[in-house]
This record gives structure tokens, sequence and C-alpha cells, in this order.
């Protein structure tokens, strides 16, 4: 009767691991960058991470929200970026006009590919809890290094997005840098919506 149970034990815990292998691939890691203090450090390993200045204030992904969506409508492509501005929750929107990927796993077409901010056919947005702003980008970047697909036993899993962005614009009538702007993120099922 004992052996049972051991074997029954044994049985259950591999099988909630195998079950749990998901939701540990969107679970974030987020490493604090020394040279940066308060953002996570650059990675491509799919961290779910996340984080940039405004100014000297640190705005950055946290274990409460999910860090990053891409909403594909038509033909513009968005890259949304959610964290917190000190005790504020705030979204960061890259829209790019013209680019429409079908799922997931086109995102690889994104590597090593730089797009100019300061371009008509992008669309940079800061969000509020209650309102956003289209921010009007003087001069900047959205870098996106690393695009890569990631495979669990030969089965596609989630394309890991990794970047950087730097911009300058105007907020509240005054002049603002968003520098050192990083981001690791897993997409997959979850965070991939195309209308």
């Amino acid at each position: 009767m004992k052996k049972y149970s051991i074997v029954t034990l044994f049985i259950g815990i591999i099988l909630l691991i195998g079950c749990s292998e998901d939701f540990q691939l969107q679970k974030s890691v987020f490493i604090n960058d020394v040279n940066n203090p308060g953002l996570p450090e650059y990675s491509e390993w799919g961290y779910n991470t996340f984080g940039a200045y405004i100014d000297r204030t640190v705005f950055a992904s946290t274990d409460n929200d999910l860090p990053g969506k891409i909403v594909v409508n038509k033909d513009t492509f968005n890259l949304i970026l959610k964290g917190k501005s000190g005790y504020e929750t705030l979204s960061l929107k890259f829209s790019i006009i013209g680019y429409s990927p079908a799922d997931y796993p086109d995102l690889i077409s994104l590597n090593d590919s730089i797009i100019d901010l300061k371009i008509a056919r992008c669309i940079v947005t800061l969000g509020y809890p209650y309102n956003s702003k289209k921010l009007a980008i003087s001069e900047g970047k959205l870098y996106f290094k690393r695009v890569q697909n990631l495979y669990v036993d030969k089965v596609l899993t989630e394309t890991i997005v990794s970047g950087t962005f730097n911009f300058k614009t105007i907020l509240d009538g005054e002049p603002v840098a968003i520098s050192n702007g990083r981001f690791d993120l897993g997409i997959g099922y979850d965070n991939f919506f195309k209308y």
C-alpha cells in the first residue's frame, strides 16, 4: 500500500511540473542592471521585462502586470509596454503603420530592424490610468535587436522579442528624454492579438 502511494505522489509531481512549463515561460525574471539602477539588464532570453528612464525616473515592468502585448489591427502593429513609474501605472505604445504580421512566429521579420520614431508612419503614445497622450517625437529609434522563435521539445512555444529604444519628446509642456529603454518579451498565444 505504501509503495503505491509513493509512486502516485511521484507521478503527480511529474504531471504538475509538466503542466506548469508554459506558466514558467510567462514569469518575469528581473535582473537589476548595475550600470542603470532600477532597470532590468538587457537580455535576449525572454525574461518578460522592460525598462527605461523618463528623464531620471524609472519606468519598468513589474511582477503584477503583463509587461508586453502585441496588438495588430488591419495594417498597424502595436507594441504595448506596461509598468510602473513611481506609484503610477503607465503604458508606452509604439504603433507602426504598414506592418501587419499574421501571427507571433511572423515577428521574426523584425529581427535586426531599426524604426525611426520621428517618421510619420510611427506613432508613440504614453498612457496614464485615465487618459493617453500621443507624443510628438523630435528624435528617437526603436531597435528590434534580436527576434527569435523558441521551441520546446520541437514545438513552437513563443517568439522572443528583444531590443532597445530611446527618444525625445514634450510632456506637460517640458522637453523629456526617454532613455536606456530595453525590452525582452516572450510573445505567444496569451499576449499576441490580431483584429
